[in-house]
């Protein structure tokens, strides 16, 4: 249990950091995400293989392309195409380069991203704690905050016998300008995986998302249905 305080903890820190007064009411919306991973380790052997070097099966690629729509998918908000090279350094921690780009509706430009993050993963018993550090540049004007750090603090927990894992975590934005730094929004969220196939090569998570922003003009929240499907894929 004292891990989940700990969790818990950290997560009321988040919250209490970034709930700051906003100047003027907030916007809520009602949003669905869609999206389709897929994960590819190129230089992986066949299993069986006990010759394989670390760096064969700890390197991967990670693509993405995901749907947002906004008023409950009755209109499209954006539309995102990712693709990320990631390493796993030892069982705890793992390093990736993430670029994005954004297809954005007709009034906004699209955006390209490049981010760098680092994620940490720990566990005990049935519990799994996850701690993941990013930081995000975008290519806008530079009167827009284009440097964002994030970090997002979650626990899992496995029920015996039981194949709906539930997973909460509570994620934080910082952003930079010239303007001056600070909090920007935070992110919770509750969700599941559930396995498709025995193997866990095939996943469909279900998730509920609420974003909040923060120290802004017009702040806009919204609540956030996330539907993926990810697939994982080797060299065969």
């Amino acid at each position: 249990m004292r891990y989940i305080a700990c969790a818990v903890l950290a997560w009321g820190c988040i919250q209490g950091a970034v709930a700051q007064e906003n100047t003027s009411r907030p916007v809520t919306d009602g949003q669905v995400w869609m999206s389709l991973g897929a994960e590819y380790k190129p230089f992986a052997k066949k299993t069986g293989n006990v010759g394989e070097s670390s760096f064969r099966r700890s390197f991967k690629l990670n693509g993405e392309v995901e749907w947002r729509g906004r008023e409950w998918a009755t209109e499209t908000k954006q539309v995102n195409f990712y693709f990320s090279p990631e390493y796993k350094l030892n069982d705890f921690l793992k390093v990736a380069v993430q670029y994005r780009y954004a297809v954005k509706d007709r009034y906004t430009n699209n955006v390209h991203r490049l981010g760098l993050q680092a994620s940490l993963a720990w566990g005990t018993g049935r519990i799994k704690l996850a701690s993941r550090t990013r930081y995000e540049y975008e290519f806008k004007p530079i009167r827009k905050v284009r440097d964002t750090f994030r970090e997002r603090l979650g626990v899992e927990y496995n029920i015996p016998k039981w194949k709906l894992d539930p997973h909460v975590s509570a994620e934080a934005f910082y952003g930079m300008h010239y303007t001056g730094n600070g909090f920007t929004g935070v992110r919770y969220e509750l969700g599941t995986d559930l396995a498709l196939d025995k193997k866990k090569k095939r996943t469909l998570g279900l998730a509920i998302r609420y974003d909040q922003e923060v120290n802004t003009a017009a702040p806009e929240n919204a609540w956030i249905l996330v539907i993926a499907f990810e697939g994982s894929f080797k060299k065969k």
